[in-house]
């Protein structure tokens, strides 16, 4: 699920967020193992828990919070803190309260995957149509899709934000139907780099469902939490009639105070929409570090277990890669297995330790809780595993030429009109005369050390770049912190910079067309002046309607995104195919006006200065239609 903080992780993540954090792996300083020395950081648990929940709250602003702790087979902590309800006061409770835990719901289905594996249902390895009778993946590629590729993010769909989430109850579809209509693309080979796919892990889901002959829901709920014992967790939107009293509300904080959003529908139910109490979680979480099993329940095998724990890809085999629907969040020598969760308002993060034998659930109520999330865990994980020694930059790399540049993230739409939401998860990369590596975005900047061959460590953090050479060119950048996204190298067309000023500068000719053409006539026919010939009035009506429909276009996207930016992406009014019509009339108008740029100067209409102001008004129309094809936004469909 996506996230609209802006912070570096929500920036990472690409346009959805992810709410992954993973840190690099190195030479451990203060590393804990064995469950004595656990128990005794542990100690003053709670004591560290209440101040840094009430720094976070207040520091971020979020309404309130759930953790839960496991350590060796029990318990150590469930709280909550802050409200559930802020207008009825009613405390958040971490055996009562349900959150809504987003992408961490994943979790379960994935754990529900691999208990078909364990029964011979599934093989990891086989196209995912076998599985599959509601609808088909096409061959776009010779490869196939696994589920072993859907596991690890790397099935090689295009991002799909239409349908992940919508508006209302009346708006869920049968989960089968939801992922005909809404399949992205298959826009890369399976296995080569992994895009976090919220569609892919939706359509698991769908092969444990027809697997069972049952719903998702229903299996889930059957055969994983039942066994677990976890009766305060559900994917059902709405939540039962009997835990909606408990169910936290959602806050934003505007104006001094907490307004309460609405319930979040996810169109694609195992990709997010379980809500579910943080001591409920804890069961979860202790029965993957014991093996599948909890209190005589059990719903893994001790091997399957270790199968889904594993690590199964990754970009680069020096940073942090994926397992099995989880993904490392190493720290130094402490293997940290993970899973975020961010839906608008609602902000979750799972830990696993499985050296240490421990488990953290914490989950937010607003959206301040991506800020206060991050600062949690880290703060939490250095109770076990202190930050590695700060790296210093030793000479210009030896790749530094050619690792400079604007890179971006590869989770964003390639085919339809949704790519334009992958505009912001751009950043620029440079090499200082020391040999420190620059990384820009966002009005933020990131400095990392070269520590091995193109690998990078950061200077006063925990994050690390992995670079990919391809016949002596750098393709692609790798975090640490996000090893369910990889990062492309932009050509030069395609840098913000150059986009930015083409756009700037189109935008301005265009508008000196569409005011200045109108009060030209009018002052004209002010002074009874004659009107101009045939052909020079056609080929300013043409150029001036291009100009006005690619103006007509942006203001009218614009005015939708300030109006409901979540649903004008999510769930695009009908208004919008209309607005896509207007580029179309413009490429058709700019494409008549064309030829009259070389009859204005083959039989002089006007004088020199309005004919090279015409010549670049086409030109501009030209540039700006380009760039709205660029982005998908040219004869797009909704």
């Amino acid at each position: 699920m996506g996230s609209d903080d802006l912070s570096r992780r929500g920036f990472l993540a690409g346009t959805a967020g992810t709410g992954a954090a993973a840190l690099t792996g190195g030479v451990p300083v203060t590393a804990t193992s064995g469950s004595e020395s656990v128990s005794e950081e542990l100690e003053d648990l709670e004591e560290f828990v209440d101040n840094r929940m009430a720094e976070g709250l207040a520091e971020h602003d979020v309404a309130g919070a759930t953790v839960s702790v496991v350590h060796d087979g029990g318990i150590e902590l469930a709280k909550g803190y802050g409200y559930a309800d802020v207008e009825a006061g009613r405390e958040v409770n971490a055996e009562e309260t349900l959150f809504r835990i987003g992408s961490v719901s994943k979790l379960l289905g994935w754990t529900a995957v691999m208990q078909g594996v364990e029964r011979g249902a599934f093989d990891l390895d086989v196209d995912v149509n076998e599985y599959l009778e509601a609808l088909t993946i096409p061959d776009t590629y010779p490869e196939p899709i696994t589920l072993s590729h859907l596991a690890t993010h790397t099935p090689g769909f295009e991002e799909r934000l239409r349908g992940t989430f919508v508006r209302d109850e009346e708006d869920l579809r049968p989960l089968a139907e939801a992922l005909r209509e809404e399949r992205p693309e298959r826009v890369r080979p399976p296995g080569e780099l992994a895009s976090y796919s919220n569609y892919g892990s939706a359509l698991a889901g769908q092969v444990v469902a027809e697997g069972a002959e049952t719903s998702f829901e229903a299996y889930v709920e059957g055969e994983v939490l039942g066994p677990l014992g976890m009766d305060r967790t559900t994917f059902d939107q709405p939540v039962p009639e009997g835990m909606e009293p408990d169910l936290s509300r959602g806050y934003r904080y505007a104006g001094g105070e907490f307004r309460e959003g609405g319930f979040e529908y996810v169109g694609i139910p195992p990709a997010g929409s379980a809500s579910a109490t943080a001591t409920d979680m804890a069961r979860f979480m202790l029965a993957h570090l014991q093996g599948g099993a909890l209190d005589g329940g059990r719903v893994l095998e001790p091997e399957s277990v270790e199968r889904m724990h594993e690590r199964r890809f990754g970009h680069d085999d020096r940073i942090n890669g994926v397992a099995f629907g989880f993904y490392e969040r190493n720290r130094g020598d402490l293997r940290v297995l993970a899973h975020g969760g961010d839906t608008e308002l609602f902000h979750s993060e799972l830990l696993l330790l499985p050296e240490l034998d421990l488990g953290l659930f914490v989950s937010y109520n607003s959206p301040g809780g991506v800020a206060a999330r991050e600062e949690f865990v880290a703060a939490f994980l250095d109770r076990f595993e202190g930050p590695e020694p700060t790296p210093e930059p030793d000479g210009r790399p030896a790749h530094a030429e050619v690792i400079e540049g604007s890179y971006r993230g590869i989770r964003m739409a390639a085919t339809s009109y949704e790519k334009l939401a992958g505009a912001a998860s751009v950043a620029e990369l440079s090499v200082e005369s020391d040999g420190t590596l620059v990384v820009s975005a966002i009005g933020e900047e990131w400095r990392f050390a070269e520590v091995d061959d193109l690998l990078f460590r950061e200077i006063d953090g925990d994050d690390a770049i992995a670079f990919r050479e391809e016949d002596g060119e750098i393709t692609h950048a790798f975090l640490g912190s996000v090893p369910v996204i990889a990062f492309e190298r932009l050509e030069w067309y395609e840098r913000p910079l150059l986009q930015g000023a083409l756009a700037a500068l189109t935008l301005l000719v265009l508008l000196s067309a569409v005011v200045g053409w109108p009060l030209a006539m009018v002052r004209r026919r002010y002074r009874d002046g004659p009107p101009p010939p045939e052909r020079p009035r056609i080929a300013r009506w043409l150029a001036g309607s291009s100009a006005l429909c690619l103006f007509g276009f942006l203001v009218g996207v614009v005015v939708l995104l300030a109006t409901d930016p979540v649903g004008t992406v999510m769930s695009p009014p009908a208004s919008l195919q209309l607005l896509f019509v207007l580029p179309v009339l413009a490429a058709l108008s700019t494409l008549w006006a064309a030829p009259y740029v070389a009859r204005s100067w083959r039989d002089s209409y006007w004088g020199v200065l309005s004919r090279l102001h015409y010549t670049l008004v086409v030109l501009a129309a030209v540039g700006l239609l380009w760039l709205l094809a660029y982005w998908n936004l040219l004869g797009a469909r909704l």
